[in-house]
């Protein structure tokens, strides 16, 4: 709340983030900003979200290569996937439209070093959503911040969160392919003890 209230009637600043993915944390500040914005903890202003658009139809033409690039943290994480997917009316979603909308104007998002938020919906309530190790952190109960006085994006905090979807880049890919054993198995009974009515 008090990041809201700071940063309020700073254009640049569209996003305010409780999580962060858990990149190597030394030398960075407790809060900063970068261009990604996250949709687990989250809160923006009024006037910021009038620049929210979900037509993918706008978005698929709308930058070129190098914006591409630059967009999908060279080449660190496929942002653009999700919109192409949802172009293709193959997913549904909304959160790479709000990253699109805040990116095309210029706009950034602060987060903190430490995660304050942790998403609890990766079990069957969950929607487009599937539980991945590699992204849990440690959260933080601080509840002082220094934020940053500088409205720009910390190259220090956008090179560690290259660093971490390069690193776990073949670990999503195995996760993706592999199914979840236990998962599985869990369904698996389930299933049995239903059909059987026990």
């Amino acid at each position: 709340n008090e990041a809201l209230r700071i940063y309020e009637g700073e254009d640049r600043v569209m996003h305010i983030s409780g999580y962060m993915f858990p990149i190597k944390k030394e030398g960075l500040p407790g809060a900063f900003f970068i261009k990604p914005t996250t949709c687990w903890g989250w809160a923006t202003w009024k006037e910021a979200w009038k620049a929210f658009n979900r037509e993918a139809k706008k978005w698929i033409g709308y930058f070129n290569e190098e914006e591409i690039r630059d967009f999908n943290l060279n080449h660190a994480y496929d942002y653009w996937e999700q919109l192409r997917l949802n172009y293709e009316g193959k997913i549904k979603t909304w959160a790479i439209f709000w990253y699109l909308s805040v990116y095309a104007v210029g706009g950034l998002s602060l987060h903190p070093r430490d995660s304050l938020t942790r998403n609890i919906g990766f079990d069957k309530r969950g929607t487009h959503c599937r539980e991945l190790p590699f992204h849990r952190d440690e959260l933080s109960y601080n509840s002082e911040w220094d934020f940053p006085r500088e409205i720009r994006e910390s190259s220090l905090a956008r090179n560690r969160l290259e660093e971490y979807f390069n690193k776990i880049k073949g670990l999503s890919q195995k996760s993706a392919e592999i199914p979840n054993f236990y998962a599985n198995l869990r369904d698996l009974i389930k299933r049995m003890i239903y059909h059987e009515g026990l």
